[in-house]
Formats: C-alpha cells, structure tokens, sequence
C-alpha cells in the first residue's frame, strides 16, 4: 500500500474507538496512559485521549510557576533543540521508542493521538494523517521530515485552534480545513464529525490520497 486516503485512516481510528482490541492488531503499546497500536498493512495507530486525567497530564500540560509574561504552556526542547508543547512531546516520545523498531508504512491518529502523530511522523519520515490536530510546536523553523504529516482539522473543532497560534504555536506539516456538514450544530471534534465532513464536499485541493506523489 503506498497511499492511504484520509477517509479509510478515519474509519479505521473509529474502528478502533479508542482502544486497543481487533482482528488487524499485531502488537500494541500500553504505557503510563500512552496507547498505541501497530495493525495490519504497517499501520501505526495512535489512540486519543482515553481517560479524563490524560487531559490535564498531556493536553493542558500547564506550567506551574509563572512568570508574569507567561502564557500558561508548559514547553519542552526536543533532542533536536526545537521547543514542544511538553506533554505532547512527552506522549510522542513514548510512542516514538515504541515505533521506531516497527518501521510503520503510515500513522494515523486523532485528538491527542493527532498530537503525537505529528511529531512522531516529523522524526521518522513516514506518512501521517491526524485528525483533529492541536498546534505542537513552537516557533516558526521547519522540523525534520514534516512534510510527511498530513492535519485534517474541521474549522468548528476548538481543539484545532490551541495552543493558540498568537503563542508562537503551530501545527507540524500541511494543514487542511473542512467545513461542518450544513446544519451540523455540534462541535466537531469526534472522529465521527470527521468522517461525516469526509463523506461530503471536500474543498478544493483536499487530498484524496497521503503522500499525494507516492
């Protein structure tokens, strides 16, 4: 399989719903809230929050002593000197011992999975598609092979917005938006919300297929 569409990642994260049981799983990873699974056809997927508490240790991973110009984001510089959200680099680096010896083919993950699919996909090179993807890095220089990283992000979904670009936050590689459905009134941030905008009217230069060249 050389490509993937984002539609066929997305179903297959919703297959997954969160967690680490089915008959395409060939070996997992299950450690301190960090979950993720290596599934048929070299698909690394990387499950989402699971629990309430990974929330406040991954997402709003706040610093504790602030300085008054702080903006309330706890960061941390990676082995290559680029500064991370912290606990999203924490998560990533998790996965990322985890990966590296499995040589996945793609990366798919959505919400905290999105987060650490950015990253992990930057540092090896492999094509990934993450949905509903918060900002991860700070600062404006190109990281490593982000060029890989494929982010769906529904404008309606808040999580899409945060950190918040002001910040000096941003996402990791090409970022692609989607419309909500007409009279869809709900956040859109479930991978659900996403598979509806995927089976509607895409926008123009939407790719059907990640990598596009492959």
């Amino acid at each position: 399989m050389k490509t993937l569409e984002p539609i066929e990642a997305a179903r297959i994260i919703d297959r997954m719903n969160g967690g680490l049981e089915g008959p395409d799983v060939v070996e997992t990873l299950d450690l301190r809230g960090v979950q993720a699974a290596m599934l048929k056809r070299g698909i690394l997927y990387i499950a989402g929050t699971n629990e309430f508490s990974d929330w406040f240790e991954f997402n709003f991973d706040f610093i504790h002593d602030r300085a008054p110009d702080a903006h309330g984001f706890r960061m941390a510089p990676g082995d290559s000197g680029a500064l991370w959200h912290a606990g999203f680099l924490e998560h990533a680096q998790i996965v990322y011992a985890f990966a590296k010896p499995q040589k996945p083919a793609f990366i798919i993950g959505h919400s905290l999975g999105a987060a650490s699919a950015q990253i992990v996909g930057a540092s090896l090179g492999v094509p990934t598609l993450a949905f509903g993807s918060p900002r991860t890095l700070h600062g404006r220089a190109h990281f490593g092979r982000e060029g890989f990283v494929l982010n769906v992000c529904r404008i309606d979904d808040t999580l899409c917005h945060l950190p918040p670009r002001f910040l000096g936050f941003r996402h990791l590689g090409s970022v692609h938006w989607l419309n909500p459905p007409a009279g869809d009134v709900e956040e859109g941030h479930s991978i659900a919300s996403y598979i509806e905008a995927l089976e509607g009217d895409l926008p123009a230069g939407f790719p059907r297929a990640w990598p596009p060249t492959a």
